[in-house]
C-alpha cells in the first residue's frame, strides 16, 4: 500500500481566487472544507474548454479536490454556434437527423431554420442585422438583378 500525501490549504481565499478566475463566466460556486480538505463544486458559462479549465485549477490549486466541474452555455452561446455551423458553408451544411414519429430524417439546420421562418411573420426590428452584412449588400441595380436569379 502506498500512501499519497495531499498537501493541505494554506488559508487561501478560494472563493476570490475563483471568481477572479472565471470572471464573469461564474455561475454557480460553492467552497467547503471536511477534515481538512478544501472541496469546491463550479458551474460556468460560456468559457475555456473543462479539459483546460481543471489543468488549470490543478496547477493554481492542487490542494483543492473538485467535486463539481461542469461547463453550461448560455442561449446566446448557442445561438452563435447554430450561425457558425450555418456559415461554414452554406453549399454544404452539416447534415442532421431528426425524428419524425419513428423515422429518422435527413436534414440540415438550414432546412430547420428555413421551416421555422416561413411560419414566421417576421417584422422590422425582431432580428438584429448588427454583425450581417448581406441585408445591406441589396443596394444597386446590378446586384439586386443577380441576387434575383441566384
Amino acid at each position: 500500500m502506498r500512501r499519497i500525501k495531499t498537501p493541505q490549504s494554506q488559508g487561501r481565499d478560494y472563493k476570490k481566487m475563483l471568481k477572479d478566475y472565471f470572471g464573469k463566466f461564474l455561475y454557480g460556486l460553492d467552497v467547503t472544507q471536511d477534515g481538512g480538505q478544501v472541496h469546491v463544486q463550479i458551474v460556468y458559462l460560456d468559457f475555456k474548454h473543462i479539459e483546460t479549465v481543471r489543468r488549470e485549477l490543478a496547477q493554481m490549486m492542487p490542494e483543492v479536490v473538485f467535486t463539481k466541474l461542469k461547463r453550461d452555455y448560455t442561449t446566446a452561446a448557442e445561438t452563435w454556434v447554430l450561425g457558425q455551423m450555418l456559415s461554414v458553408d452554406f453549399r454544404n451544411p452539416p447534415v442532421i437527423y431528426v425524428q419524425q414519429g419513428d423515422t429518422l430524417v435527413k436534414t440540415t439546420l438550414t432546412d430547420i431554420s428555413h421551416a421555422e421562418l416561413n411560419q414566421l411573420e417576421l417584422e422590422d426590428g425582431d432580428i438584429d442585422y448588427t454583425n450581417d452584412y448581406s441585408i445591406t449588400l441589396c443596394c444597386n441595380e446590378e446586384r439586386l438583378r443577380n441576387n434575383a436569379w441566384e
